[in-house]
C-alpha cells in the first residue's frame, strides 16, 4: 500500500482515539456531576439531557465519531486495505453499540446500559490502536 496512503488512515485511526478519549471524559463527567431527575417521563430526561452541557456534548461528539467511524471504514474498503477493514469495523461495532447503550440509558436510567456503552467504548478504542499498530508492522 503507498506509504502516503497508510499514513492518512492511520491520521485518521488517532483522530478517532482522541474523539474517544474526549467522549470518555464527558461520559465520567456526566456520571460525576449530573444528576437525573428522578420519576421524570422519557421526553423529560430527553430535554434534560440536551440541557445539560457535558452531556449535550457527549451525545453531539458521539454523533461526529459515527460519522468518522463510518468515513474511515469506506476509506479502507475503498484502497482494499484488509487490516484497516478489519479493525475499523470492530470500531463501527463498538461505537454503535455505544451509541445504542446511551439513548437506551437516557429514557431508562438503567445501569447496565452505562456499563454497556463503557464497554463498548473499550472495543472502539481498542480496535483503533490495534489498527495503528498492526499497520506499522508491515505483515
Amino acid at each position: 500500500m503507498d506509504q502516503k496512503i497508510a499514513k492518512k488512515l492511520n491520521g485518521h485511526a488517532i483522530g478517532m482515539i482522541i474523539m474517544l478519549v474526549v467522549e470518555y471524559v464527558l461520559g465520567i463527567t456526566t456520571s460525576l456531576f449530573v444528576q437525573f431527575p428522578e420519576n421524570a417521563k422519557e421526553v423529560q430526561l430527553w430535554e434534560f439531557s440536551w440541557s445539560q452541557i457535558p452531556l449535550a456534548a457527549h451525545i453531539i461528539l458521539g454523533i461526529l465519531m459515527l460519522a468518522g467511524a463510518l468515513v474511515l471504514i469506506i476509506r479502507a474498503v475503498m484502497i482494499k486495505d484488509r487490516r484497516w477493514i478489519i479493525f475499523s469495523s470492530f470500531g463501527l461495532l463498538g461505537i454503535l453499540v455505544a451509541g445504542g447503550s446511551g439513548a437506551t440509558f437516557i429514557p431508562t436510567q438503567s445501569d447496565i446500559y452505562s456499563y454497556t456503552m463503557s464497554l463498548a467504548f473499550m472495543v472502539a478504542l481498542i480496535s483503533y490502536g490495534c489498527g495503528l499498530y498492526f499497520s506499522h508492522l508491515n505483515l
